[in-house]
Order: C-alpha cells, then sequence, then structure tokens
C-alpha cells in the first residue's frame, strides 16, 4: 500500500508541523478569550499536542478528532499521561460527528487543506454556533507558484487543490463565513529562515524505529519545501460566522 506524507509525520510522531510551529498556535489561542465553559474542536488533532495545551491552560471542554489511527493512538497515551479529559474521536473533518451550533471555537492547523476544503469548511460553519470563530493554519499557494510546481506539490502531499489566499476567502466566504481575517502571511521559506524552535518540535524520527519508504517521505517534503518556499506560503485565518469586533484578548502571562 502505498505510504503517504500524513502517514511519515504519523508514524514519527511529529508535533506542530505547521508553518509557525506551536509557538505560533500558543500565541493564537492566548489571544482568543478562553474559558472553562468554552467549547474547543481540534480539528486534525495530530498527536494531540495542541489539544492538551487547550486543557492545560484554560481548562476549557476539549473534543480532539483525527482521522489517522497512528495519530490517535499518540494523542491517546499523551491525554492519558497527562491525565487530561479531552474528548478523543476518530472521524472525518468533512463529515464531523457533532450536532449543528455545537462549538464555540474550532482550530484547524494544518489539516484543512489535506480535505476537499468545501466541505470541511462546510462542516466548520455548521458546528459552530453562531458567534463561534474558526481558527485555520494552511499552506497557500503564492501569486508567483508555476503550475508545474503547484502540480507537483498537490501530488506529493495528495491534497485536492493548493488555494491561493484569495481563493481560500472566497471559499470561506461561499461556506457562509462573514468576518474573515488574515492574521499572519507568510512564505515557508521566510518563516524557516526566522523561526525559533522550541525544544519539543520539530522532526526528530526515533533511532529505535525507522521506515526507508517514510524517512524518503520526509526527506523529500523537505526538500520541497525549500526548492518552492519563497513561492509556498502559510495563512493565518480567523473566521467568524457573524459580524462582529474583534479585540485580541490580553493575558495576564
Amino acid at each position: 500500500m502505498k505510504q503517504s506524507y500524513q502517514d511519515a509525520i504519523a508514524f514519527y510522531g511529529i508535533d506542530g508541523a505547521h508553518p509557525g510551529g506551536f509557538q505560533l498556535t500558543k500565541q493564537l489561542l492566548l489571544d482568543e478569550k478562553i474559558t472553562p465553559y468554552t467549547k474547543v474542536l481540534d480539528a486534525g488533532c495530530g498527536t494531540g499536542q495542541t489539544s492538551a495545551y487547550l486543557a492545560r491552560t484554560f481548562s476549557c471542554q476539549v473534543y480532539a478528532l483525527d482521522q489517522h489511527p497512528d495519530m490517535l493512538k499518540r494523542a491517546k497515551t499523551k491525554f492519558k499521561q497527562e491525565h487530561l479529559p479531552i474528548h478523543l474521536i476518530q472521524g472525518s473533518l468533512e463529515k464531523l460527528p457533532f450536532s449543528d451550533h455545537f462549538f464555540d471555537l474550532i482550530v484547524a492547523e494544518s489539516s484543512t487543506a489535506f480535505t476537499n476544503i468545501p466541505k470541511a469548511l462546510n462542516e466548520y460553519a455548521r458546528v459552530l454556533k453562531p458567534n463561534g470563530v474558526l481558527l485555520t493554519i494552511d499552506m497557500t499557494a503564492e501569486p508567483q507558484l508555476e503550475l508545474e510546481a503547484k502540480t507537483e506539490l498537490i501530488q506529493f502531499y495528495e491534497i485536492k487543490d493548493l488555494l491561493t489566499e484569495k481563493e481560500w476567502l472566497q471559499a470561506f466566504k461561499r461556506s457562509g463565513f462573514k468576518q474573515i481575517q488574515i492574521l499572519k502571511a507568510n512564505t515557508v521559506l521566510n518563516e524557516l529562515m526566522n523561526i525559533e524552535l522550541d525544544v519539543n518540535e520539530g522532526y526528530a524520527p526515533p533511532s529505535f524505529s525507522t521506515d526507508p519508504s517514510l524517512e524518503h517521505i520526509i526527506l523529500t517534503h523537505q526538500n520541497l519545501t525549500l526548492s518552492y518556499g519563497d513561492r509556498l506560503g502559510y495563512r493565518v485565518f480567523r473566521a467568524g460566522k457573524i459580524d462582529l469586533p474583534y479585540q485580541r484578548h490580553k493575558t495576564n502571562s
């Protein structure tokens, strides 16, 4: 069976695979007003890093969802070790197993781009409360990305499309989101040049467990990132279903 980029990061248990890393995630969440009464969906939770942080930091109601069995195993182990009351669920972002208007906040980190994007965005809008917020971090094609390069990236990551910023904005609007903001925009290359990695982040394959085919996938990913990093970017979108003024929530930390 052919193995994918998702299989590789699951096998190696890579945390914070998105540009900006976990430091970006923590800052975004600290800027939101999250209380113990807030219901949060970690959409595509991976190893559970963000879900665990949410539960520890805000004592909020966290639902962690992923489709990959290896990611779910790692997340389950993490939550159990830290005694965190997180609802861990196997499911698809294109068909969320929740009722309408269930969540106050959805966090999707490098997960939406790997779905049928219109279906996933429609589901996010459905399960969010009317005043709910969607935070997404996803790869974005910069205007100068050539068609040949775009095709290569789509094939490698096994995604249906690689959207430009304008196309992302249009997709949000078609799914019913009205207030859409770009909180951060950067190319992958610029991010790599300026990032300060947390000691717990990044790619560190365990020496006792390797797989040549998956190792090749990781190396190919790194080469593509370097080759197209000036033409491949990412955006942090904050989208709401109704028009509400956005004011950053300042913490005492």
